[in-house]
């Protein structure tokens, strides 16, 4: 008799580890980015060409093809060769999947280009994820409306700052097909 009530509480004991164990294997999926590798560099090689002109078709571009919420540019230092700029772009999602769920995301960044003789050099950093605002209208005792979003958090995440990172390094490609292809003009 003893035999059976042990082996009944065994079970039992099982039986609540496993919700407890899947939901202590749940947590573990949160993957945040260490905080030194915030920021993305790149480099653009571009031979024999002068630093005024880098300098001047890199500020041209960069004033057409970044959007921001504010002032595009804002330090342009010619004497330095350095240009500080501010942008955002579409959220690059990768698969269906992250495409619905990060539907009219963005990401902010500030771009600073330091240009010298023969290439410059690129740092994307202060990367945040812009989430958007929506209207919500759950079913509830009281019919309220409730809004979501319209904020914005640091990229702390793995998958957001590989994202960033594809989308940005994306941006400073085309920067460097428009200068070799402007390289003589």
């Amino acid at each position: 008799m003893h035999e059976a009530l042990s082996n009944r509480g065994v079970i039992t004991m099982r039986i609540l580890m496993i919700p407890l164990v899947l939901l202590m294997s749940s947590c573990v999926t949160y993957n945040p980015v260490p905080m030194a590798p915030a920021a993305i560099e790149t480099g653009i090689n571009l031979p024999g060409m002068a630093k005024e002109n880098i300098y001047e078709k890199s500020k041209e571009w960069i004033e057409r093809h970044l959007y921001s919420k504010g002032h595009v540019i804002d330090v342009a230092d010619k004497k330095s060769g350095l240009i500080v700029a501010n942008g955002f772009i579409a959220y690059p999602a990768e698969g269906k999947m992250e495409e619905i769920d990060r539907i009219q995301y963005t990401i902010s960044f500030t771009m600073q280009a330091h240009v010298g003789d023969h290439g410059m050099e690129i740092v994307f950093d202060n990367l945040m994820v812009d989430i958007p605002r929506y209207y919500s209208l759950r079913p509830k005792l009281y019919q309220t409306p409730e809004y979501y979003g319209g904020y914005s958090v640091p990229v702390v995440e793995t998958g957001d700052y590989e994202a960033a990172r594809r989308g940005l390094l994306e941006i400073a490609g085309r920067l460097e097909e428009y200068l070799k292809r402007n390289a003589g003009k």
